[in-house]
């Protein structure tokens, strides 16, 4: 997994190896440097009569495109430096870095032809910018998103909150970000994901954090985390060996997200699969997944007769694809609550059942161990928190969900956050937007019930389930493109996945 900061963590990083160590600023900006400069010379490989531009503002990240610049200069490179901000407000480091370019004589650009440049460095900003950008900044910012034609971002894109990902008003677009020693928070979430393009982190010497000092432990999670993390089949298991899982969905006439979670439980691994729904949805159940158990319910009592028996069987139950909110579903919700034992997975319509019924502060009096999976306006509905104010900082409200009800929260957007009570959270890495379409949540509700039926718990089985479901999601793409894709290809990936690992023979 890879450490992610933010950039008050950072700063105590930078503090304190320049003064523990004594390694002078001017030092550091220049290892940074040099990582921003041999990423423009990749990219200007087998180019002929390349220019190179160096957008740079007035604070240190400045500093770091100003020495790119004669870094450039000195290897050949046509290279001009574009400046912006209050000469007056310069950092010390920048007003060196400046004077060393100038004194080479490279020339400055105050009104560039931004579309007559092989690569534009962004050094406008830094990690701590705190306010909505405007004036020539923002100005400077749409010209280079306008015509640049590629963009290499020094540290962070310009105009993204380093905490957060969020747009700070406007902010670069990247084709490549190389960030400094540690990875931050902003270029995984959030527009900041999209905004940094490839990510390259440079080793330029600047010390960890200590962990105690971390405000939340926050981490990438990555396909190679999954490998590791997968269960190990036993090759003397049985169906029961792998584990047994209840799958209670489906209201009157709606069992198609009922066959895509209890599907996708069914290939990830699980043993056995039971599907607890209404007795309209047997007969096409039968017939689409015959490999899945039935038991149905015509009314409300029966209903609740067989979710009793279908929790002492069950290692693990997944609740609320297609299961409608009224009187049977919030009985049903309801009584798993109070009464289950094993690991639940919470999702959809049962997401919407906890918020008519006070929000998520009601799973705090359970026995079982909750896994709950809302996108944003189903976070919106069970918190009274705004989508927007959510998305703006996804970390923190995950891991507020889950410090505050003693759950695991799996916070699903374009970026899917899962935290747990620890104060762990995990930012995944993988997926695509062919995976915004209907039933998609359905199949990694499945996918976790299954990997809990299994025996994983947790953060480690939440963050490997959405990362597996990403991963398939991926190759669906691949295979299909992300306009053709629907959520049951997403689980028909998961075979060609797997065994593409076994192919590079690797364990999992």
């Amino acid at each position: 997994m890879i450490r992610l900061y933010t950039a008050s963590e950072m700063a105590a990083c930078d503090k304190r190896t320049i003064e523990q160590l004594g390694i002078p600023s001017l030092i550091l900006m220049e290892r940074a440097s040099l990582a921003i400069a041999e990423e423009v010379q990749k990219e200007l490989t087998g180019k002929d009569g390349a220019r190179v531009l160096c957008a740079c503002g007035s604070g240190n990240n400045g500093g770091d495109g100003a020495a790119c610049a004669r870094i450039l200069h000195m290897r050949g490179i046509d290279v001009s430096l574009h400046l912006l901000g209050d000469p007056s407000h310069r950092s010390p480091e920048m007003q060196t870095q400046l004077l060393w370019a100038q004194r080479l004589g490279i020339p400055m650009d105050p009104d560039p032809e931004w579309d007559s440049y092989t690569v534009i460095v962004d050094a406008i900003f830094g990690i701590g910018i705190s306010r909505e950008v405007s004036g020539a900044y923002r100005n400077t910012i749409e010209m280079i998103n306008r015509f640049g034609r590629c963009v290499i971002a020094a540290d962070i894109p310009s105009g993204i909150h380093a905490d957060t990902g969020a747009v700070m008003g406007a902010a670069v677009c990247a084709d490549t970000t190389v960030t400094m020693q540690h990875a931050k928070i902003g270029l995984f979430v959030g527009e900041g994901r999209v905004h940094a393009g490839n990510v390259r982190i440079a080793e330029i010497g600047i010390l960890p954090l200590a962990e105690q000092l971390f405000s939340l432990d926050t981490t990438a999670f990555t396909q190679e985390d999954l490998i590791r993390l997968l269960p190990r089949r036993r090759p003397d298991g049985n169906k029961g060996t792998f584990g047994k899982v209840l799958v209670i969905a489906g209201s009157k006439n709606m069992c198609g997200a009922a066959y895509l979670a209890a599907y996708a439980a069914l290939r990830t691994g699980a043993g056995m699969v039971k599907i607890l729904t209404h007795e309209t949805n047997r007969v096409i159940l039968q017939q689409m997944l015959p490999e899945a158990m039935l038991s149905t319910y015509e009314n409300f009592s029966e209903a609740l007769d067989e979710l009793d028996r279908g929790l002492r069987w069950c290692d693990a139950a997944a609740i609320g694809p297609g299961l409608g909110t009224d009187e049977t579903a919030q009985a049903l919700v309801g009584r798993l609550i109070l009464n289950a034992s094993c690991p639940v997975v919470a999702d959809a319509d049962a997401l919407n059942v906890i918020s008519a019924e006070g929000g998520v502060k009601i799973l705090t009096d359970r026995r079982a161990s909750f896994y709950i999976t809302p996108h944003l306006k189903e976070a919106e509905r069970l918190t009274g928190v705004p989508v927007q104010q959510i998305r703006n900082d996804s970390v923190r409200f995950a891991a507020a969900i889950a410090a505050g009800c003693g759950i695991i929260c799996v916070l699903k957007d374009a970026v899917t956050v899962t935290a747990a009570p620890q104060q762990i959270v995990r930012v995944n890495t993988t997926g695509n937007d062919g995976m915004a379409t209907a039933g998609s949540g359905d199949t990694l509700t499945g996918m976790l019930a299954g990997l809990l039926a299994q025996g994983m718990r947790g953060i480690d089985a939440a963050s490997a389930a959405v990362c597996l479901h990403g991963s398939c999601g991926d190759l669906a793409a691949v295979k299909l493109g992300r306009r053709f894709m629907k959520a049951a290809d997403i689980t028909d990936s998961l075979s060609e996945y797997l065994k593409d690992l076994e192919g590079q023979g690797k364990e999992y």
